[in-house]
C-alpha cells in the first residue's frame, strides 16, 4: 500500500531512543585485542508509529569497508510470549534506514541485531510523527466521513 510521506520536514521526526554501546575489551594477546560481542539490543520503548528512521554507525576498521549494520526486528507481547509480526529488515551502516511496518492493531518493541564483527555502535530510533496512513485508509476515511454522519 502507498504511504505519502514528508520525509524532508525535520519537524515531522522525534528522536524515540539513542544508546551509544561503547567496545568492551575482552583481553590482549602480544598484538591482537580480543573484544565481548554487542548482544542484541532490545530499547524497552513501546513504538506506536508505522513509520521509523533508523541510524546505526561504527568504528570501521583501517582498509575495511562495512555497509551492513545488521536487521531490525517487530514483535508484540502476547499471552503466549513475543510475537514477530514481520521478517527482519536489514540495515545499513552511516545512514537513516526507513523501516515501514504495516499499520498494526497493537503496539509494538524492536530488536536490533548487529553484526558479530562490530566492537561498538550508535544507535538512534526516530518515530514518523506525521500522517502515515496509506492513501487506501485517507480514502476510506473520506467516505466514511461521507456515509457516517458526525455527531
Amino acid at each position: 500500500m502507498t504511504r505519502i510521506l514528508d520525509l524532508f520536514t525535520e519537524s515531522n521526526w522525534q528522536l524515540a531512543y539513542s544508546v551509544s554501546i561503547p567496545a568492551t575489551v575482552l583481553s590482549t594477546n602480544a598484538s591482537k585485542t580480543y573484544y565481548a560481542r554487542i548482544t542484541p539490543i532490545f530499547p524497552g520503548i513501546i513504538f506506536d508509529k508505522p513509520v521509523l528512521a533508523i541510524s546505526l554507525n561504527t568504528t570501521i576498521p583501517s582498509g575495511r569497508i562495512w555497509e551492513y549494520a545488521g536487521k531490525v526486528s517487530c514483535f508484540a507481547n502476547s499471552s503466549f510470549g513475543d510475537i514477530y509480526i514481520e521478517y527482519p529488515k536489514p540495515l545499513f551502516l552511516d545512514r537513516f534506514n526507513l523501516i515501514t511496518f504495516d499499520n498494526l492493531s497493537n503496539n509494538y518493541q524492536l530488536k536490533i541485531n548487529v553484526p558479530k564483527w562490530f566492537i561498538s555502535c550508535n544507535l538512534a530510533v526516530y518515530e514518523y510523527e506525521a500522517d502515515s496512513r496509506t492513501i487506501t485508509e485517507k480514502n476510506l476515511d473520506i467516505i466514511k466521513g461521507a456515509v457516517v454522519p458526525s455527531s
